[in-house]
């Protein structure tokens, strides 16, 4: 299931608000559950038929365990449920995720061959893992209640966070449950943001995707090394704005059924620490290691800190994926968390200016990107040489050919967007813009300029040879 096909958005978003306007006209929390779940499930029998009993099977296992664990909390077997629980959840990520591939890299060695038996698998594994293993701990830790099947049921098919997140925690989900009615204002801001998500992925990641494409197809004997800094440059505009946008749209859609969901991303290209960064960037996933990875390590209060903060950011490299690329990119990020951690109450470091704090934290992001999106190190070694270094070769197309008005009008664009933070977090702006936001005349030219833009996302997807979702692969 992607958001930006034709088929999600001309017959699966028109009826998610049907669905939504209803659920809100009866004013029932248990026909807006019954309707969502209906939805959600009826959209992934439709995209994963031949996956559908194994999932419905693996809600109920879940179910089953969260009563379980319910039922003896507070004792030993409480404690043994939700440790066994927590392990098969987390063999069955690992089995599906990172088994197969580690079996090739087995076989390439040659000594005897033993091949991989896909057990079970379905889409978007290891979101919905972590929604699982949210389930469990939160009851074992009292911070929740069970919840009726259909409450657990919908917590982990929900189809706008069921493919990429964002990861919402049970503890926060089960306290929407029981929503009889939500403003109109709700609706309205989902669908705001919906439409600002598609504008995000369809207008501005994919078409940085789509010219970082086209000067690959192109460049076949080579390029120089601005070429490659321009590819760098499109990537970390378009990771963000294709994530975000992604986000948006899950969050937009849970919206409109009445959700409140906490955001995924808050301007991370101003962050002036790497730590700042990963306040912003991807904040569920952040949100989940530390709920159930940083602190039962011992967080800041107990054991090594700095143990315990490496052990987060190799987690997280090894979770986008079975790629050496991933597990180099996060523990990168692991050591200067590390370092930050360690000279932050230094006074030589509280004197740095923020300036240089964001540019060498953009630089390290930046420079990250390139390992993270290479296919594999040598790969990614490979790329920054190539950004350092002198081409003898004859090329075809040097940089100019490929820094377009267009590219740049767009690359502006993202930049703006992604720094745009700087004014509008700020507490009294955000209420100044509100108040004019909210004037009559100023409404209706807001929803008219919304509607030039879904109808400018809609051109765009159909023009467009060039629509994944970078975290669909994990």
């Amino acid at each position: 299931m992607s958001f930006t096909e034709l088929t999600f958005i001309f017959i699966i978003l028109p009826l998610s608000i049907l669905f939504a306007m209803v659920a809100k006209w009866i004013h029932k929390a248990r026909v807006r559950i019954v309707l969502a779940l209906v939805l959600s499930l009826g959209i992934f029998a439709y995209y994963g038929w031949s996956e559908i009993f194994d999932f419905i099977i693996f809600i109920f296992l879940v179910y089953l365990s969260g009563q379980l664990v319910h039922a003896t909390r507070g004792s030993g077997a409480g404690k043994k449920w939700t440790g066994l629980s927590v392990s098969l959840l987390t063999i069955l990520l690992f089995y599906c995720k990172y088994v197969s591939a580690i079996l090739n890299w087995w076989n390439d060695f040659q000594i005897f061959e033993i091949r991989y038996f896909q057990l079970i698998s379905f889409t978007g594994i290891s979101f919905i893992v972590f929604s699982a293993i949210s389930y469990v701990v939160d009851i074992w830790r009292g911070d929740a209640a069970p919840g009726m099947f259909m409450d657990t049921a919908l917590y982990l098919s929900f189809f706008p966070k069921l493919i990429s997140g964002p990861i919402v925690l049970w503890k926060d989900f089960q306290k929407e449950t029981v929503k009889d009615t939500w403003p109109v204002e709700k609706v309205n801001k989902g669908l705001d943001r919906i439409i600002i998500g598609y504008a995000k992925k369809l207008i501005i990641a994919d078409t940085l995707g789509a010219n970082i494409a086209y000067i690959r197809s192109m460049t076949g004997d080579g390029m120089d090394a601005p070429t490659y800094w321009i590819i760098a440059i499109l990537y970390f505009f378009q990771i963000y704005m294709d994530f975000s946008g992604y986000s948006d749209i899950a969050i937009g859609l849970m919206n409109i059924f009445g959700f409140d969901v906490k955001e995924n991303f808050r301007y991370p290209y101003i962050s002036r620490s790497l730590t700042e960064f990963w306040r912003r960037w991807h904040i569920s996933l952040g949100t989940w290691f530390r709920e159930y990875v940083y602190i039962p390590l011992g967080g800041n209060r107990r054991g090594n800190v700095y143990f315990n903060l490496s052990v987060v950011f190799l987690l997280t490299g090894i979770w986008h994926g079975a790629n050496f690329t991933f597990i180099i990119w996060g523990v990168a990020h692991g050591i200067v968390i590390v370092a930050e951690r360690a000279v932050k109450d230094k006074t030589w470091y509280k004197k740095i200016p923020s300036i240089l704090k964001w540019v060498g934290t953009m630089l390290f992001v930046f420079f990250g990107w390139i390992m993270f999106m290479s296919p594999d190190v040598n790969s990614a070694f490979a790329f920054y040489r190539s950004l350092f270094s002198k081409t003898d070769t004859i090329l075809n197309f040097s940089w100019r050919f490929f820094a377009t008005r267009r590219t740049i009008t767009i690359l502006t664009i993202a930049a703006l967007g992604s720094l745009s933070g700087l004014f509008f977090l700020k507490e009294d702006r955000k209420e100044k813009l509100q108040k004019v936001l909210d004037r009559p005349y100023i409404l209706w030219a807001r929803y008219i300029v919304l509607l030039a833009i879904f109808a400018l996302d809609i051109l765009f997807l159909v023009n467009s040879s060039y629509s994944p979702f970078i975290y669909m692969q994990f």
